[in-house]
């Protein structure tokens, strides 16, 4: 089993037990954990090491002390880098014609943040005017990464720009049997909508689609500002129910022990998953990851859905 290590204002710490949480779901990742007493009256960096490599950078956001008649302990969480820019509210004058990765740099190097794209630069298309008004701009940048069709995640403290379900886990596959004990196979109609509407920042800025398959009383509006064109409001429909039908099938399971390939790299990346007494053999995608370590114990589990469409018309 590779060692987990703990690192706190980058000096070795001891933990007792550590879970870190990383999920295509929310940008920043998270971490707590307990370890001996010691005084924390700032927000200090934060690493976690899996057999020396990095597998988290972030910083401490809360820290709680409790002392009990024969005992002091403490427990600690915090996220990762992108923390900071998620729970900032800037300004920023308006921009225009800029492509999104070149805006996403501008903003994100005063956070400590790195920007990398994964997607060609031909398919990221020019921002016809870009601002914020007293906001989040982790709140405004994911409004731009559906329009286009893509996927924000943040690696080691560097933001990529990456399509949906963008490569596979190479080297590891999932089965019943071999290096798993049990698969829960869920099938979730609850996202699904007949009609899915996009409304944008001006009137002619809307779109319409639809979902056949859905109950056709079920009907969903989506408001995005940023947004500012029919075929912008277009493609974030067509991802949104892109997604929802990805959504309606997911599973779940879990592995004994850490490795390097299921940690936060994993994430939106599609693994092999093998169920036969359920006939079941898919590649889905990773949607989150928990990786829980004790004194005695250490557990990674895996939650998935299927891969939803990658190309979408922008």
């Amino acid at each position: 089993m590779k060692k987990l290590t703990l690192f706190i204002d980058n000096k070795p710490t001891l933990f007792f037990n550590a879970d870190l949480k990383y999920s295509i779901e929310q940008l920043a990742h998270e971490f707590s954990c307990s370890i001996p007493a010691m005084v924390i009256d700032k927000p200090l960096p934060v690493e976690f090491k899996l057999g020396g490599e990095r597998i988290f950078i972030g910083a401490i956001d809360k820290a709680t002390s409790t002392t009990t008649s024969g005992e002091h302990s403490m427990s600690i969480s915090g996220r990762s880098k992108s923390a900071n820019m998620i729970d900032s509210r800037i300004t920023m004058d308006a921009e225009y014609g800029q492509r999104l990765d070149d805006l996403l740099r501008t903003i994100a190097k005063d956070f400590g943040l790195g920007v990398n794209s994964l997607v060609d630069s031909d398919k990221l298309k020019p921002i016809s005017e870009f601002q914020i008004n007293g906001e989040s701009p982790v709140d405004n940048f994911a409004q731009l990464i559906k329009e286009q069709g893509f996927v924000l995640v943040e690696r080691n403290g560097v933001l990529t720009i990456e399509s949906p379900a963008h490569g596979v886990v190479r080297g590891v596959a999932l089965e019943v049997g071999k290096n798993i004990e049990e698969l829960v196979i869920d099938r979730n109609f609850a996202e699904q909508f007949y009609h899915i509407e996009v409304q944008g920042q001006w009137d002619d800025a809307n779109a319409v689609v639809t979902y056949a398959p859905a109950n056709t009383q079920r009907k969903i509006v989506i408001l995005s500002d940023q947004l500012q064109s029919a075929e912008a409001c277009q493609s974030r429909a067509e991802y949104e129910r892109d997604l929802a039908i990805a959504k309606g099938l997911s599973a779940s399971t879990s592995i004994a022990d850490l490795f390097i390939e299921l940690t936060g790299r994993a994430i939106n990346r599609s693994i092999r998953v093998t169920d036969k007494k359920q006939n079941f053999s898919e590649m889905l995608l990773i949607k989150a990851l928990s990786l829980s370590v004790s004194e005695s114990s250490a557990a990674t589990k895996i939650e998935l859905f299927r891969p939803f469409k990658e190309d979408v018309n922008v």
